[in-house]
């Protein structure tokens, strides 16, 4: 295809338009018509020995984010082409638009809104809606589809030595609307959402090969925020949904129970349907120097709503976090404890419980010197849901990580020194019988880094050494090594950038054995013009091993680039 073939079809194809809400009362303050952004091409060359290859030998991509302003309307792109998708079976088309005027806002194409976070929250739909707030009167519509038929297409087979699989995954074509009408402002208001959304089964022929059934869901959540006093507010998202798997099995007969009376007039309970709750409740404390909140949440086993991606389900938890500052702000602090359970239904074998506790301190005591310290713990125990002689059965697990990261940074002629040391030790054991007492991994990794920066000769020289202790079930792995960095910018205005890094480590293997690794890389850029520029990066890394449960190999990686601004 010649290269305007290309980015016709990546404009035609490809584009995917995520314009930002608009504010029409801004029109004519600004040039009739503009059009400016980025666009950047890659080519790279990839080779592996002694490893499954991680690329393919020769990779290129070509991606950008130009911005069309019409009349101060502007319409963002956003362009991916590349080798790993070269068909394009279903086309990856979508263009979205938000104007505003005053208290009004407009969505057409593909948008994403979020309106309660158990009922639609995020999901990208092909839509028509609105949203209107006059005063304190809250109100949204959408109505779209939320997914795309696909055919199921029985001739085509799976090929797993592909990046990625070109066999369409079959769907049903998606349709729904929302609601929401609440009062207030955006600080302080409470809203009432209602979700509708059901599946086609008109849109595609019945799969053969795989297990599809058309779904329907009718998810109604109350969401808000209450203000209690000047620093504290309450804070409510509560949810339900009646999801139904399948819209074909046969509706529920003379059922009388109170949650299918309410919901009878918009949505038909059947045998597949299932009714489920998910709650989030706290309390957010704001002062001057202090901040905190206290968090309830509950989501039962399996809850779903078509206007949501993914959430953890079938928890139950508390959570408490604080952050405040000290000293004229040189001293900040942050610290989070909670605990959490699941099966709520006690529908498992064994209930998992889980302690959270997270400690963060940041000291900044003038220009010179700096410390971070962080430390967390989390404990997870699991008891089975009925008591039985052997204690094995119940199973303690205790993740612990500690952070320790003092610098220090002091000035120097024409430039300054900067030394930095990290100590990170992290622990995962278990606390329960003999049985678990092998399930065990620890680590204990040291960087000590040091650099020189020349503010004149825009250059710095850095290295340092490196420490790393790590011991689980299959053994102990020592690497000792240290690691060096130069870069240095050049020519008038620093329009040429070089820099080299280099690491190496000696390891020392679990099974007694005995490796090493190199790896060096080199970048390079390069401004041409105000509006193109050139990068260079190569990579090499050597992996060295006498030890058969560690591979030996190489890798090299090449990239060229050029960055085109308009």
């Amino acid at each position: 295809m010649a290269p305007n073939g290309i980015f016709h079809a990546v404009f035609l194809a490809g584009a995917c338009i995520a314009a930002q809400a608009q504010d029409i009362a801004q029109v004519g303050q600004s040039p009739a018509v503009q059009f400016n952004g980025v666009l950047q091409a890659r080519f790279g060359l990839y080779h592996a020995q002694g490893i499954d290859p991680r690329h393919t030998p020769g990779f290129w991509s070509i991606s950008g984010s130009p911005v069309l302003s019409v009349l101060g309307i502007q319409l963002p792109f956003m362009l991916v082409l590349s080798d790993q998708q070269r068909s394009f079976q279903q086309p990856f088309n979508q263009f979205g638009l938000s104007p505003r005027y005053k208290w009004a806002k407009l969505h057409l194409g593909y948008r994403d809104l979020t309106f309660s976070k158990f009922t639609l929250a995020g999901h990208r739909a092909l839509m028509a809606g609105v949203e209107l707030n006059p005063g304190k009167f809250r109100f949204g519509f959408m109505y779209g589809r939320f997914q795309k038929a696909v055919a199921e297409d029985t001739t085509a087979v799976y090929d797993p030595s592909t990046f990625i699989s070109d066999v369409p995954v079959p769907a049903y074509k998606r349709m729904g609307y929302a609601v929401k009408l609440g009062v207030g402002t955006e600080e302080q208001h409470v809203d009432l959402v209602v979700l509708r959304v059901q599946d086609d089964v008109r849109s595609i022929p019945n799969p053969a090969k795989v297990q599809l059934a058309p779904a329907e869901n009718l998810a109604i959540g109350l969401t808000g925020r209450v203000k209690l006093s000047e620093v504290l507010r309450w804070e409510f998202d509560v949810a339900g949904s009646s999801y139904t798997r399948d819209v074909r099995a046969e509706p529920l007969a003379n059922e009388d129970r109170p949650w299918v009376r309410a919901v009878d007039p918009l949505f038909a309970v059947r045998t597949s349907t299932q009714a489920l709750m998910a709650v989030e409740t706290g309390l957010v404390l704001k002062r001057k120097r202090l901040r905190g909140k206290l968090t309830y949440r509950r989501v039962d086993p399996d809850y779903k709503s078509m206007g949501t991606y993914y959430f953890q389900t079938d928890v139950e938890q508390v959570t408490g976090t604080a952050s405040g500052s000290l000293f004229k702000n040189r001293l900040s602090a942050n610290a989070t404890v909670g605990w959490q359970h699941n099966n709520l239904k006690r529908l498992r074998a064994a209930t998992a419980k889980r302690i959270m506790a997270n400690l963060g301190l940041s000291y900044a005591g003038g220009k010179a010197f700096g410390c971070v310290l962080n430390y967390s713990n989390f404990g997870i125990v699991q008891d089975p849901l009925r008591p039985v002689a052997n204690d094995t059965a119940r199973f303690r697990q205790v993740s612990q990580n500690l952070l320790l990261q003092p610098r220090v940074t002091y000035s120097a002629s024409n430039g300054s020194h900067f030394a930095t040391c990290t100590i990170n030790f992290f622990a995962l054991s278990d606390r329960g019988a003999e049985a678990f007492s092998r399930a065990m991994l620890t680590g204990l990794h040291t960087d000590l880094a040091y650099t020189r920066n020349w503010k004149q000769d825009q250059a710095r020289l850095g290295g340092g050494a490196i420490f790393r202790n790590t011991e689980s079930v299959v053994g102990r792995t020592i690497s000792k090594g240290f690691h060096v960095e130069a870069g240095r910018s050049w020519l008038k205005e620093g329009r040429l950038g070089t820099e080299l890094r280099g690491s190496f480590l000696a390891n020392a293997l679990p099974a007694s054995g005995n490796g090493s690794t190199w790896q060096l890389d080199l970048q390079g850029s390069m401004q041409a013009t105000k509006r193109i520029s050139f990068v260079l990066t190569l990579s090499h890394q050597d992996n060295r091993s006498n030890d058969p449960s560690v591979p030996a190999f190489t890798e090299d990686t090449g990239v060229i680039g050029a960055d085109i601004r308009f």
